[in-house]
């Protein structure tokens, strides 16, 4: 905003405006707007931030050639009427004050948004880690010819880590920590917060199907181990009875052996016994004989 001033007039350039509104957020409803196809934006929303000129201010900007005019002619009688001009200069003087408070009033609130606005984003960066972008800042300049920053995002990667829903869990808990990590989270970080939720809860699930996988095969192998075993131990009791089958077999066939063996003894001996009963044996053997051969 530019003030040149003349004797007695005063001319307002209104080019760059007192106020300033940044750019609304988007609405979010549902699913969340990626900054990219695997990126979200957290975004801190700019305030409006409003100066109204005072009542003389507007009269001047509204009516400048008549105040041009209206002070050539007190130039003009100046003359004539000593210290006519005096009340419209001090008029002048605090209207051109009042333009300056306002402009001082704009540039701390712009200083204060700056501020307000690089901590916001600075803190979503943080907590975001490896995982967040750079800021990125929307600015607008002041009447002091600075750039204050009104606005700005961060980017965030909220994909999945493929295949492995541990890692993603993981992912999951520091985006939800980067969204929320500033003390009036905007509409678009808690859509931020409200996707890395629903990422967690679907790396969550996939971890207890896995779990219950895991067990699952854990239980099918200890029912085979089990299978096994039990299939092995009636293989062992199996050729255990038979051998003693077996052994029951040839003890049954030793004992029959035994019987018969002792029956041709009894025979033998039957036999023997008969034939000393009919004196065979004397002829073969007389008495005393095998003492003569062995004397």
């Amino acid at each position: 905003m530019q003030l040149p001033t003349a004797v007695n007039s005063l001319a307002v350039n209104t080019n760059q405006p007192l106020s300033s509104t940044a750019a609304p957020q988007a609405a979010v409803s549902g699913t969340v707007a990626s900054v990219s196809s695997q990126s979200q934006a957290l975004q801190s929303t700019p305030s409006p931030l409003t100066v109204t000129p005072s009542v003389a201010g507007s009269g001047v900007e509204n009516a400048s050639g008549a105040r041009q005019s209206y002070g050539n002619s007190v130039e003009n009688r100046s003359d004539k009427e000593s210290g006519s001009g005096q009340p419209e200069v001090s008029r002048d003087s605090k209207s051109e004050q009042q333009v300056s408070d306002d402009e001082q009033k704009l540039i701390r609130e712009l200083a204060a948004r700056d501020r307000e606005v690089r901590q916001h984003e600075l803190s979503h960066a943080a907590a975001g880690g490896s995982h967040a972008g750079a800021p990125t800042f929307e600015y607008q300049r002041g009447p002091d010819g600075r750039l204050y920053a009104v606005g700005g995002e961060v980017s965030i990667d909220t994909s999945a880590v493929p295949n492995d829903p541990q890692a993603t869990l993981e992912k999951a808990e520091i985006i939800l920590r980067a969204a929320l990590a500033v003390s009036e989270p905007s509409t678009q970080d808690r859509a931020v917060a409200v996707r890395a939720a629903a990422l967690a809860a679907d790396a969550r699930a996939e971890l207890a199907r896995q779990e219950q996988s895991s067990e699952a095969l854990n239980t099918s192998r200890q029912e085979a181990d089990s299978l096994r075993e039990t299939r092995r131990s009636e293989a062992l009791q199996n050729n255990i009875e038979d051998l003693q089958s077996r052994h029951e077999d040839q003890a049954d066939q030793l004992q029959d052996f035994n019987e018969r063996l002792q029956d041709v003894n009894k025979r033998l001996a039957e036999i023997n016994q008969r034939l000393v009963d009919a004196g065979v044996l004397n002829k073969f053997f007389p008495e005393g004989s095998i003492l003569d051969q062995l004397i």
